[in-house]
């Protein structure tokens, strides 16, 4: 009796639609295999599909054929994620106390598919690429580590770096659904579409197919935090094709058309040449309207989000994103949550002390509570045209419950020819999020006198 591939120690199981464990295992074994928990269902060339186990933690198990067993332990059923992305996915928060504190005390029901190939409590630091038993993306890491200020292609004894989102929204998942929870770590730090789409042999997303057979071929759903690699001509005219081939992808290889896919609208490069924030621009409102495109897809938005360096999500505000993440999961999968704010209706108003100037009210839906901010609310700009620069001409933005109100000294007829943007390139404060804590999205160049 020899386990192939699907089952290991320490490893979560993804339920079916019964609570209890539903993986697909290959097994080279002689004779019939006997499982002591569940049941093993042939489906032929060495493949079997184990189900019946509970949802909960932990198990042990033990598969014997006509000739040997093999027992496994800590097994828990719940549900599977699949990590992948970029960067801020892979994540390059700083390590604080209160992650070295938790890696001290981790929640045992929580746990990640190491680059190891290894199941084990899952951390802060996920995604360990040198480590990767896909060797292209080791050498991939080593080669730019040396190349880097670092200078070697060794990792650190000691890594300081590295806090994505993916614990925390395993964490708030697991609040949620009351159910263990387990990651698969596939984010890729400087990766581009092009890297993800389906067919080659060794690109990334081979390794994660490659990934999901090795975990039981069974997941719950897709956390995607990407975008940052199209903020170019070439690729911003190729990111709606690019996405529905890669979503499409994961639904027919992960079995399941209705697949929950989240998203994460991209923030902001503080070093970016200003010649690139209309790509920047362009992807920020592709991504808010990609759930238009393809269904069972939601967009969490990360604006309001501070960095550790010119790119990369503090370790505090990818626990913010987990969260976010999570919740906008947590509805997809037909739990309480709510989706993600959402822009609803933009129309002109006339100032209620000086009517001769005029007002952009934005109305906004999926809130909890009353829109607020951190201070005096920031973010919005208005242009001439979709493609120039922000005018001067905004004197406060003013919160009312799900409306935002953009006071400006402009006429009506002036101002209907005007855009509107909630974040604009990459050289922007924004603040204003629902009672809870969630960003309203980055948006423009929205024509304001065509409403919306």
């Amino acid at each position: 009796m020899r386990i192939i591939r699907g089952l290991q120690d320490g490893m979560v199981m993804q339920r079916g639609f019964d609570d209890t464990c539903d993986i697909i295992i290959e097994l080279n074994c002689a004779g019939v295999p006997q499982t002591t928990a569940g049941q093993l269902e042939p489906l032929g060339q060495g493949r079997y599909r184990l189900r019946g186990i509970p949802v909960g933690r932990p198990y042990k198990l033990e598969l014997a054929d006509d000739s040997a067993s093999v027992q496994l332990s800590g097994l828990y059923v719940g549900d599977v994620w699949m990590l992948a992305g970029q960067s801020n996915m892979e994540g390059a928060g700083k390590m604080r106390p209160e992650h070295l504190d938790y890696e001290k005390a981790p929640v045992q029901s929580v746990r990640a598919f190491y680059m190891n190939e290894k199941w084990d409590v899952a951390r802060p630091q996920l995604h360990q690429l040198w480590a990767s038993a896909d060797r292209f993306i080791a050498e991939f890491w080593r080669n730019a580590r040396a190349n880097s200020p670092w200078g070697s292609p060794e990792p650190p004894a000691v890594e300081r770096s590295g806090v994505g989102p993916g614990l925390y929204f395993a964490l708030e998942m697991r609040q949620r659904q009351g159910v263990p929870q387990g990651l698969i770590p596939c984010g890729i730090g400087g990766s581009c579409l092009a890297q993800w789409q389906p067919g080659a042999a060794d690109n990334y997303y081979s390794a994660m197919l490659r990934r999901f057979n090795e975990t039981g071929s069974h997941i719950r759903g897709v956390f995607w935090y990407q975008g940052e690699g199209e903020t170019g001509y070439a690729a911003s005219e190729l990111f709606i094709g690019r996405m529905q081939t890669l979503v499409a992808a994961m639904r027919s290889d992960f079995a399941s058309q209705e697949l929950p896919f989240v998203q994460v609208q991209i923030n902001r490069y503080a070093a970016a040449d200003p010649r690139s924030d209309p790509y920047w621009i362009k992807i920020r409102e592709l991504q808010r309207n990609l759930a238009d495109r393809i269904p069972f897809l939601e967009t969490v938005f990360s604006v309001d989000c501070g960095l550790d360096d010119l790119i990369h999500l503090s370790s505090e505000a990818q626990q913010q994103i987990g969260a976010r993440a999570a919740e906008a999961m947590d509805w997809l999968c037909g739990g309480n949550g709510l989706p993600s704010p959402a822009l609803d209706k933009i129309w002109i108003e006339p100032d209620e002390y000086t009517p001769f100037y005029n007002n952009i009210i934005v109305r906004y839906r999926n809130l909890h509570g009353d829109l607020l901010a951190n201070g005096v609310p920031s973010g919005f700009f208005i242009t001439k045209t979709a493609d120039s620069q922000p005018e001067r001409a905004i004197s406060k933005i003013e919160l009312r419950g799900n409306l935002v109100c953009v006071k400006t000294e402009l006429s009506r007829d002036l101002l209907r020819e005007y855009c509107l943007f909630y974040a604009f390139g990459n050289i922007f404060y924004c603040n204003i999020t629902d009672s809870a804590g969630r960003s309203i999205p980055a948006m423009g160049p929205i024509k304001i006198g065509a409403g919306r």
